[in-house]
C-alpha cells in the first residue's frame, strides 16, 4: 500500500507583528505497518517525497542554497516522527523575513530529545544533524512539533 499525502498551498498567514509568510502544508497518512520503532515499507518513500516538495518550493523562492540543508533537515525530522510518532506525519514549510522555518508534526506528545549516540550505533543521530546544521532548533509546547530554522 503506497501511503497518500495531501499538499495543501497555505494562503499568507498574518502574525502579531503584521507580517505576511508564505508556505504550504503536506500531510502524509501513517501506513498499517508502521508501529513505534518500525517503519513500514510502503512508509519509507516519504522522506523522499518531502524531500522532492522542498526542493521544488525552494527552487520556486529563488533559493536554492538552501536545499541541501532543508532536504536533510527534514528528512531526518520526518524520519524521526515516523519512527516515534503516533499518527500521520505533517510538514510545514514556510518563510520569514530571514529565514526558512520547517515544522515536523508526529502526533506524539513524548518530547523528542538530543540523544548521545555511541560510535557504533546505526542510529541516534537524527537530532543532533538537525542541531549541528539548522541556525536554530526546537519541540511545540505540547511536543507534537518538532522545527528548525535556516537564515538565508
Amino acid at each position: 500500500m503506497t501511503p497518500t499525502a495531501t499538499i495543501v498551498r497555505t494562503a499568507p498567514v498574518s502574525l502579531p507583528h503584521l507580517r505576511v509568510y508564505t508556505g504550504f502544508d503536506m500531510s502524509f497518512a501513517r501506513g498499517s505497518g508502521s508501529t513505534a520503532g518500525v517503519i513500514a515499507p510502503a512508509d519509507r518513500v516519504v522522506p523522499s517525497r518531502v524531500r522532492l516538495i522542498i526542493r521544488a518550493g525552494l527552487r520556486y523562492w529563488r533559493l536554492p542554497d538552501l536545499i541541501a540543508s532543508a532536504e536533510l533537515l527534514a528528512t531526518e525530522l520526518v524520519t524521526n516522527a515516523l519512527k516515534h510518532g503516533g499518527g500521520d506525519v505533517g510538514v510545514r514549510l514556510y518563510l520569514t523575513a530571514s529565514h526558512l522555518l520547517v515544522e515536523v508534526r508526529d502526533g506524539s506528545y513524548k518530547r523528542p530529545v538530543l540523544g548521545d549516540a555511541a560510535l557504533d550505533n546505526e542510529d541516534g543521530r537524527g537530532l543532533f544533524l538537525v542541531a549541528s546544521i539548522a541556525d536554530d532548533w526546537g519541540v511545540s509546547l505540547d511536543g507534537t512539533t518538532t522545527w528548525c530554522s535556516l537564515s538565508f
